[in-house]
């Protein structure tokens, strides 16, 4: 075979890879799965992470009895064990001017329950 020939026949088995990979996408991995879902690794919903930010105790001591928090995208854990979340958390929404801040929560589960790994 030829140079020319052989660089079309990659070429096309390249397209057809791409193509394939493109029309497949939403039955391996759906857009409405996150990360760690697509995984098939446990994440908590949003009312066990809340729960779990509200039992968590800040290096100061602090308590976040009253805490919101919005869950967003979880991903495979890459700190720690279990998953890394971006959240939405408000630390006490009975203050004035409380505002949401966003940041990545970890999520793990110990003994059946979910707690918070990482801050």
């Amino acid at each position: 075979m030829r140079g020319n020939t052989i660089g079309i026949v990659a070429a096309a088995c390249l397209v057809i890879g791409f193509v394939a990979g493109f029309i497949l996408r939403p039955a391996i991995a759906p857009a409405s799965a996150s990360p760690a879902a697509a995984a098939g690794i446990a994440q908590p919903t949003e009312e066990e992470a809340t729960e779990a930010v509200r039992r968590h105790r800040l290096f100061t001591g602090t308590v976040l009895s009253h805490a919101t928090l919005k869950l967003g995208d979880c991903s495979p854990g890459g700190i720690g064990p279990g998953v890394m979340c971006m959240t939405q958390v408000v630390l006490d929404p009975t203050k004035p001017n409380a505002t949401p801040q966003n940041r990545a929560i970890g999520f793990a589960r110990v003994n059946g329950q979910w707690e918070v790994a990482v801050w």
